[in-house]
């Protein structure tokens, strides 16, 4: 079992410590990646573009046809509402989700209205300032001319 770091989800209405289950077998993101998601990060006290993240997760979930649930200030507010439940100095990860829950017009498709919304926030250290190294690599990306469609 991993050992999380402190971690809130705000799921069906109300904030739930740990890594809380929301999805079954039968659940349409589950199986088929009917999700979205977009990350953000919360240090020394701001969270930048924290609005420009909301939208985005609002415009993913249009983009693979899923309806959101949630307007982008109330998951802005959502946000602010979580951060406040760290220590000040709290180094977080801000994830809004979406995912298809139903059936839409096929087992495969998921019902655009039916869909289920959470957002995660995790204790995670930014990394240490202090560089890294780069090199190659002899392997190479197949390329659009062997693409089967």
């Amino acid at each position: 079992m991993a050992n999380w770091s402190r971690t809130l989800t705000f799921f069906e209405g109300k904030w739930h410590e740990g890594n809380v289950p929301i999805m079954g077998p039968r659940t349409n993101g589950a199986w088929l990646a009917s999700t979205v998601f977009d990350g953000a990060r919360h240090f020394e006290g701001v969270t930048p573009d924290i609005d420009r993240h909301c939208a985005r997760v609002n415009r993913s979930a249009k983009t693979i046809g899923l309806n959101p649930t949630m307007a982008t200030e109330a998951i802005v507010e959502l946000v602010r509402d979580g951060v406040k439940k760290f220590g000040p100095d709290a180094q977080l990860y801000v994830k809004p989700m979406y995912w298809g829950i139903g059936d839409g017009a096929s087992a495969v498709i998921p019902d655009p209205d039916d869909i289920g919304f959470c957002l995660c926030i995790f204790e995670s250290p930014l990394a240490k300032p202090g560089g890294f190294t780069v090199t190659s690599t002899w392997v190479r990306r197949p390329s659009i001319e062997s693409s089967t469609s």
